[in-house]
């Protein structure tokens, strides 16, 4: 079977960038923090989506910049409907951010999304000299 010239032609004309995968750049990870923790008030949050993009896994790595995070808070005992909220997010090259949700009260709904954790990773370092060191 011969492949027609002209899908030849159009294949070499895509642009390089279309092909260009999501290491081909300076990353950001952004997932949810399950370690336990001693503060009753800090709880594992579901990462839904970043900038629009949904997770996979609870868990999504997009480019560096600033980013709207949106985070679910599964319901917990005594409730019977999670809760929702939007944060911006100013990530920086080479970094995870590990997000979970402070309760306002142990008996209450209302949260706030904060940044658990953050450390560098490694291999884009490694990749791109420059990165940021973690704070």
């Amino acid at each position: 079977m011969k492949t027609p010239l002209a899908f030849l032609l159009l294949a070499s004309a895509l642009p390089a960038a279309a092909l260009a995968g999501p290491y081909d750049q300076p990353w950001v990870i952004v997932t949810s923090d399950f370690a336990p923790s001693a503060d009753p008030n800090l709880k594992p949050v579901i990462i839904n989506r970043v900038d629009g993009e949904n997770s996979t896994r609870n868990r999504v790595t997009t480019t560096p910049g600033r980013k709207a995070v949106v985070l679910d808070l599964p319901p917990r005992k005594g409730f019977s409907l999670g809760t929702q909220a939007t944060f911006e997010l100013e990530a920086s090259p080479c970094m995870r951010y590990n997000l979970a949700a402070k309760l306002d009260t142990q008996t209450g709904q209302r949260w706030t999304p904060v940044v658990r954790s953050s450390e560098t990773i490694g291999e884009c370092l490694t990749k791109f000299k420059g990165g940021t060191a973690a704070k």
